[in-house]
């Protein structure tokens, strides 16, 4: 494609010259590592570096042109285009030069604190099973996933490792491209706060967009939960024309959204506890350490599904999941089909199952109202003492300490206070920042063991020497390391509950072996 054709009305800060115009462009990239020959290189000021430092890097690389806040730091060789604000023009450039893949597919975003990972599988998994086969973004990674595969059957969008829940709008739009490329009609992209108010989501249209709910997180980036609330609405303003708004109104701020959007058909209202004032609600529901059993009201009909997903919190994201799936056509029938197929998700209430005698959970929350959530559905579950393992990233919302050891004060039986991704941050200040909220309350007993391995032990060890405990392992859930300083270390928590468990194992027959 032309130069000129990607960056048509794009307000620049000098007009573009003929020869530069004829220019030919391939791609978009904002990492010059990954750039190729005929990329745009995008460079914008960050929070630690300055984009342009970089744009020599990528101009030998191949990069075709520049995108850029500024003014080449040398003479540069390829033309070098200025705009007030690169990172949010970028998405309007790659949705031109990948085809608009958007346009091929049906979409849907997720946002809110909670429940966005699981709520976009299993929207994914609903799509699929209709037919439509899904590509899936989000936290857990970036797939596509074709009709008739076995749900845990995907091939991946991206060769390059991802940290964040929502890509930068270069690769979404590179990733919906190779997804469109490899048979896929749909998408359920997880939404994050930070992509909306980065820009990162522009140029995308949505066909539905779900709003799950609304907790603090984040405050060390948004200057108030009002303004994290605001960045969370500013998805509804990405749908299409006649696109379906799914809210949660259970949750406070999701009846305010639902007030704001005003009535009609654009706005679908979902309740796991069944309120009369949505259209599609749980009307009975049994949960226990088998999964999920309940019966779902929707405008197509009434749904019996039958879930191995664990706990309340997870009986709102299929509601969630069954209200959007509906307003996009998919049959009762292929989503009870998706519902019962899906297995138990990395990291969200997971079991870690070792042929041991107590139930052992590894869960994603990290903010107090996410351990909260999983707390009173692991309660829910069964009448046992709850042991859970949980820590606070350093380096990031500090608020939040206080808040999750005064929910684990609250709702569990014993608490381990660990490191969870101390970062630059001292963790004894983390561990005691948490501490003063589980004095505050005067929680039960609580211990502090500050390496995260030794704490999932303990935990194990303390289950295993005494019946009537679970354990629930908190904070990390499906991430693959640990982040010590600048380090990320290899770590899993479902890989050292595993370890713990077969050590406590060993352990017993040991004790039991005939002398």
């Amino acid at each position: 494609m032309r130069l000129g054709d990607a960056i048509a009305d794009l307000p620049l800060r000098s007009p573009l010259g003929a020869a530069a115009a004829d220019t030919q462009v391939t791609g978009v990239q904002h990492d010059s590592r990954r750039v190729v020959g005929g990329d745009v290189f995008v460079a914008w000021r960050g929070e630690l570096h300055d984009g342009r430092v970089f744009a020599p890097d990528a101009v030998a690389r191949g990069a075709a042109a520049v995108l850029a806040f500024g003014p080449p730091p040398a003479a540069s060789s390829v033309p070098w285009l200025e705009v007030d604000d690169p990172r949010a023009r970028m998405g309007q450039v790659a949705a031109r030069l990948y085809g608009h893949p958007e346009r091929e597919l049906l979409t849907v975003g997720v946002t809110g604190t909670n429940g966005k990972s699981t709520t976009c599988q299993l929207i994914g998994a609903c799509l699929t099973r209709s037919g439509r086969s899904a590509a899936v973004v989000g936290t857990l990674g970036r797939t596509v996933h074709r009709p008739g595969a076995a749900p845990s059957a995907f091939e991946s969008l991206s060769r390059a490792a991802e940290d964040r829940t929502t890509p930068e709008s270069s690769d979404l739009f590179r990733m919906l491209r190779r997804a469109v490329d490899l048979g896929a009609r749909s998408a359920a992209i997880e939404v994050s706060s930070h992509a909306l108010d980065q820009g990162r989501m522009n140029g995308m249209e949505f066909d539905a967009a779900v709003f799950t709910n609304l907790t603090r997180d984040h405050l060390d980036y948004h200057p108030s939960l009002e303004a994290y609330f605001e960045a969370k609405c500013r998805l509804f303003a990405l749908l299409r024309s006649g696109g379906r708004a799914i809210l949660n109104v259970d949750d406070e701020h999701g009846r305010r959204l639902a007030a704001e959007l005003g009535d009609g058909n654009r706005v679908v209202r979902f309740s796991a506890s069944g309120s009369p004032a949505a259209e599609v609600r749980v009307v009975c529901a049994e949960l226990d350490l088998a999964g999920i059993r309940a019966e779902v009201e929707t405008p197509a009909g009434t749904i019996a599904l039958h879930s191995r997903l664990l706990g309340r919190f997870n009986l709102e994201n299929l509601t969630a999941a069954v209200a959007a799936s509906c307003a996009l056509g998919v049959s009762t029938e292929a989503i009870r089909d998706a519902v019962a197929a899906q297995p138990p998700l990395a990291g969200r209430l997971e079991p870690v199952n070792r042929a041991q005698d107590f139930p052992v959970l590894v869960d994603y929350a990290h903010t107090d109202g996410g351990l909260r959530a999983a707390l009173a559905a692991v309660r829910e579950l069964s009448d046992r003492r709850i042991a859970v393992v949980f820590g606070c990233g350093g380096d990031r919302d500090r608020g939040k300490r206080e808040l999750m050891g005064r929910a684990a004060g609250e709702l569990a039986d014993l608490a381990i206070v660990t490191d969870d991704n101390p970062r630059s941050e001292e963790p004894g200040l983390i561990h005691a920042a948490i501490v003063a909220g589980l004095d505050a309350v005067r929680g039960r007993a609580y211990e502090v063991v500050g390496d995260r391995r030794a704490a999932i032990r303990r935990a194990v060890a303390v289950a295993g020497g005494e019946p009537g405990w679970t354990v629930l392992i908190a904070g990390k859930g499906h991430e693959a390391t640990q982040t010590i300083g600048d380090l990320k270390v290899p770590f899993r928590d479902r890989d050292e509950a595993e370890a713990a468990l077969d050590a406590l194992n060993r352990e017993f027959e040991g004790e039991t072996a005939p002398s």
